[in-house]
């Protein structure tokens, strides 16, 4: 399992460091870091991953403004808005069986483990959520609920 800690290091080590790492802190400012983000997406890097290589380098820069190193954090505010979300679908309960009975197949702990979820209700929806829920079948050995 990749952790957050591991991903961060590979993008200073695969991506900043050979993108940046000749410039001087002292000298380093937003026109470097526009090209940057230029660069990785003319690569074909995704929104999303050149976002994220952005806030590693943001937080990195905040720890040098911190400590007294930058003034400033030329990577702030950020050169690309963050992606949204991807719109969320509430499954249909054909869905949610389907799923059930790959993860039975694969996996039957983690089958076990969103069973529990779905019938303690523990995945629904919150109050503030936009997505449409479909009414609660009854719950059967046969037929999971469908909330999340």
């Amino acid at each position: 399992m990749i952790t957050e800690g591991d991903r961060y290091r590979a993008y200073v080590a695969n991506d900043l460091i050979p993108a940046i790492g000749s410039i001087r802190l002292d000298d380093l400012g937003y026109p470097h870091i526009v090209g940057l983000v230029h660069t990785q997406l003319t690569h074909g890097r995704g929104r999303v991953t050149v976002h994220q290589i952005l806030a590693t380098l943001s937080s990195a820069l905040g720890d040098a403004v911190r400590h007294h190193r930058l003034a400033t954090n030329p990577a702030r505010p950020t050169v690309i808005p963050r992606p949204a979300a991807a719109e969320r679908h509430i499954w249909t309960p054909q869905e949610a069986v389907r799923f059930l009975r790959y993860c039975h197949a694969v996996d039957p702990p983690f089958a076990d483990l969103i069973e529990l979820l779905i019938g303690t209700g523990t995945c629904r929806p919150t109050p503030t959520s936009t997505a449409i829920s479909r009414p609660k079948p009854p719950a059967t050995p046969s037929t999971p609920s469908t909330r999340h």
